[in-house]
């Protein structure tokens, strides 16, 4: 008997710089085991591009412009939490470690690491391992052991005030109906997976954590009103 054709680990990449988009894709060609399955530029599209392809493992940077990415990993984590999330970026600053941990993070790797360690964190996070760069880690150790790095809960997170999209609203406008994700997907003629998806962003875009807690914020803010049908 042959051995069983192994299932190829699906990635989605979120990095608004186009030339590390394509880097990565550059870094990733050749490796059979791992497909790509979409590149967000902002973080409103990578909440929808996971909610549309639920990948195996989310690369992110979330020090994107205009959004808190962290709040939003914490959001994919509660919504996706079968996502893993391997922080690939530029900036190493140790509070953003300690984020990353706190926010439940598979991996952290600097931008800088060679294709070898990165194909590895992949391959790792994709299987259900945790992993941190041995740097990463040493800087931690040395932060908490000389008592540089604080440790208390971080605060509560602003919305990002964005705006919703004519989707979003019409999504939006069906939960203050009181319809449920089965009912909307058939109202609007979309897939359930991706009126999920919807919600998620609304409620980042939004600062809440709960439909009624959308509702309520879009009907105060005056970006719905209670129509009727």
């Amino acid at each position: 008997m042959g051995n069983k054709e192994r299932k190829k680990i699906s990635l989605l990449i979120a990095n608004d710089h186009q030339v590390v988009q394509d880097g990565l894709r550059c870094m990733l060609a050749g490796s059979p085991e791992i497909e790509l399955v979409g590149c967000a530029s902002s973080i409103p599209e990578t909440i929808r591009l996971v909610g549309e392809c639920e990948p195996d493992v989310l690369l992110i940077d979330p020090h994107m412009p205009e959004q808190d990415g962290w709040q939003a990993i914490q959001l994919i984590r509660g919504e996706w939490p079968q996502v893993a999330i391997l922080i690939y970026t530029g900036q190493q600053h140790d509070d953003h470690l300690l984020r990353a941990l706190r926010a439940g993070v598979s991996a952290y790797l600097p931008l800088r690491s060679e294709r070898a360690a990165l194909l590895y964190a992949i391959h790792a996070v994709g299987h259900g391992h945790t992993l941190l760069a041995p740097e990463a880690v040493a800087r931690l150790l040395a932060c908490i052991n000389t008592n540089s790095l604080h440790l208390s809960a971080p605060g509560p997170q602003k919305s990002t005030d964005s705006e919703l999209t004519e989707r979003e609203r019409e999504v939006l406008q069906r939960v203050v109906y009181g319809e449920r994700n089965k009912e909307i997907a058939v109202c609007l003629s979309i897939s359930e997976p991706t009126v999920k998806s919807h919600l998620a962003s609304i409620y980042f875009k939004l600062g809440v954590d709960s439909r009624a807690s959308a509702v309520a914020v879009a009907l105060e803010r005056g970006i719905l009103t209670l129509q009727k049908r």
